[in-house]
């Protein structure tokens, strides 16, 4: 459970750093992009100590995949934020938790209780508070959104259950497809790469790397159905605390009631 506490801080760390990068405004993302998956890959050779293990295909078409899909997500999440708002895409991405949960239960038949499925419903409930419908100008991003959220995280369960177990290497393998993947991009748009953008990716490349290492380790201990929804509604408190306490928002009576229906998803989620 520490594991995915400490997933749940890299997570809302990286949150606050893309509100920063929002607010400055100009910037294209795309090499922000590249000094995150740039810092995060160099994180992950210092960590096997620039001697990586071989590793069974499956492994590497798999992180492949996967580190295409955490560009994906990240660009995805960017376009919906200035399409449809803030609070319609972190709601819906919290939602698409759902793909990750389902695949649990019923490809690798992971149990839930009573009160865990209600645990579930409540922070659904909740993610659907939070999601101002009103807000909706293009469902093609909403859906976009959705669907590469969840098969992100969903693809982590994959290897869990079907991978070798060399987290390190995996996770490696997916930076440096991500990264791989962004330069691409950069290159063929020919985009310019400032310097600052650049660090300032690097920058966020620290939590991000540690969010996907912390979750994975948490897994071990704690059954992807519960997992998942729990750091979903986690993120999305501890986003509300950051809200009142740093970029000073002023909550109204739905955030209250979407905080209680909060924590009542956590309680109910830990009850085994």
């Amino acid at each position: 459970m520490l594991f995915l506490l400490f997933s749940v801080l890299c997570s809302v760390l990286i949150a606050n750093l893309l509100m920063v990068y929002n607010l400055k405004g100009g910037r294209n993302i795309l090499p922000i992009f590249l000094g995150n998956y740039l810092m995060a890959t160099v994180f992950g050779l210092f960590n096997l100590r620039f001697s990586i293990p071989s590793l069974p295909a499956f492994d590497i078409l798999l992180g492949v995949a996967a580190g295409g899909l955490f560009l994906a997500n990240f660009w995805v999440y960017q376009r919906s934020i200035v399409v449809n708002g803030l609070s319609l895409s972190v709601g819906v991405m919290r939602i698409a938790m759902i793909i990750p949960i389902l695949l649990a239960v019923l490809v690798f038949r992971e149990q839930l209780t009573l009160w865990n499925g209600l645990g579930i419903i409540f922070g659904l409930a909740a993610f659907s508070l939070r999601a101002d419908p009103r807000q909706l100008r293009n469902f093609l991003w909403i859906v976009a959104l959705f669907l590469i959220s969840g098969f992100t995280d969903a693809s982590l369960k994959v290897y869990k259950e079907l991978g070798s177990g060399a987290e390190s290497a995996f996770v490696l393998v997916i930076f440096a497809a991500a990264f791989i993947f962004t330069l691409a991009t950069i290159l063929v748009r020919k985009i310019r790469i400032p310097p600052q953008s650049i660090l300032l990716g690097c920058v966020l490349g620290i939590p991000n790397r540690y969010s996907t290492v912390f979750f994975l380790k948490g897994l071990d201990s704690v059954p992807a159905a519960i997992a998942y929804p729990l750091v979903a509604v986690s993120i999305v408190l501890l986003s509300i605390i950051s809200d009142l306490a740093i970029w000073k928002k002023r909550a109204t009576a739905r955030d209250a009631i979407l905080w209680a229906l909060l924590l009542l998803s956590l309680l109910l989620l830990n009850l085994r």
